[in-house]
C-alpha cells in the first residue's frame, strides 16, 4: 500500500490495519516526528507525509493500526494520552485499551 492509498482509506475510517510490509514503507516514505518505544506494545510514532499527519501504533498483539489526524497537535495530545495510559497499565490499574475507538 503507498502513501496515497493509506491516506484515501483513512479518509473513510478511523483507524486502519496494516502489515508489516506496510509498516516498513510507511516508516521510509514519512517523515518522523516523533518515535516512542512504549514498553508495553510496541513503538507509537507521528509521522507526516505531503501534509497529512498520522500515527502508527501497535497493539500488545502486535497488530499495527494506522490513524490521521488533523494536526500535530492533536497527534501529539493522542500519543501522550496513550503513554499515559501505558504508564498506568504498567502501575497495574488493570484498565484496557479500545485500540479501533
Amino acid at each position: 500500500m503507498d502513501a496515497g492509498e493509506l491516506i484515501q482509506r483513512l479518509k473513510n475510517r478511523t483507524v486502519v490495519e496494516i502489515d508489516r510490509d506496510d509498516l516498513a514503507e510507511l516508516v521510509d516514505v514519512f517523515e518522523s516526528m516523533r518515535a516512542v518505544d512504549t514498553g508495553l506494545a510496541g513503538w507509537i510514532r507521528i509521522l507526516s507525509h505531503d501534509g497529512e499527519i498520522v500515527v502508527q501504533e501497535e497493539t500488545p498483539e502486535r497488530t499495527i493500526l494506522v490513524r490521521r489526524f488533523d494536526s500535530a497537535e492533536q497527534a501529539g495530545a493522542f500519543v501522550d494520552r496513550r503513554l499515559a495510559d501505558y504508564d498506568r497499565m504498567w502501575n497495574g490499574c488493570g484498565c484496557k485499551i479500545d485500540y479501533h475507538e
